[in-house]
């Protein structure tokens, strides 16, 4: 299929989403014609019956502003890429969705965050150090991405970008994440012992985000207990325990 800028394209497609459920649930005549959808038709032989309960919540992906404003603006919550920091968060995100939730007339309370980092934890040292290393990967393999180079320019890392990008052209990938160094690994992850790993929660995401994904270290499932102790937190995370 032809390319065409993907955040109009996902903009209109979240609108035609809506007018469909609205077609279901209220008989509203199928007129919807843009650019990229075309809903016009609606059969009755393929239209469900109505029912009471409010449509699904619509979340996208989001990384760069384009994407992030059609999220703030369509869609009822994003979901962050892991490969994102709190200063990203806070200076580069934050701003854009409070834009988007503005021009909408929505409030930021109704309004879903998710992930934007990566969660190191484990029963003790040895799985944490396994996991961080996990981290350090995915941040030297999405570092070596020009389009996330934004994230590292924030840091002033864009040169690790450029160094990383190299390396890949050269065919090089088991060398990129030992130009990691910990403290650049650090800013993208909390990190933490079970112990540990609220209080490192709060401190990384506290404020900003609404809903984690809390995987397994790879030894077992995470601890109900422990995923009770987050969505505790003052700024009631939801939490999304899966094994790794």
């Amino acid at each position: 299929m032809a390319w065409t800028p993907p955040a109009p394209r996902m903009r209109e497609y979240v609108q035609v989403l809506r007018a469909i459920w609205r077609c279901w649930k209220t008989g509203e005549k199928p007129e919807f014609e843009g650019p990229h959808y075309r809903f016009t038709l609606m059969t009755p032989n393929f239209a469900p019956e109505p029912i009471a309960a409010p449509p699904p919540a619509v979340m996208i992906a989001a990384v760069g502003p384009a994407m992030l404003r059609v999220a703030a603006e369509e869609c009822d919550g994003v979901k962050l890429h892991g490969f994102c920091t709190r200063k990203y968060l806070t200076d580069e995100i934050m701003p854009r969705i409070e834009a988007g939730l503005a021009k909408a007339g929505r409030k930021r309370a109704q309004y879903e965050i998710s992930g934007g980092g990566f969660l190191a934890t484990g029963p003790d040292d040895e799985a944490v150090a396994r996991r961080f290393e996990w981290v350090r990967q995915r941040v030297a393999f999405y570092g070596s991405t020009p389009a996330y180079y934004p994230v590292l320019a924030i840091h002033g890392l864009e040169d690790l970008g450029h160094k990383l990008n190299a390396l890949t052209r050269q065919g090089r990938w088991s060398e990129m994440a030992s130009e990691v160094p910990d403290d650049v690994a650090h800013l993208f992850a909390a990190v933490g012992r079970h112990d540990q790993i609220v209080a490192a929660i709060d401190g990384r995401f506290g404020g900003l985000v609404d809903a984690l994904t809390l995987r397994g270290d790879g030894a077992g499932e995470v601890p109900p207990d422990l995923v009770q102790d987050i969505r505790r937190l003052p700024h009631t995370f939801r939490v999304f325990a899966q094994p790794n």
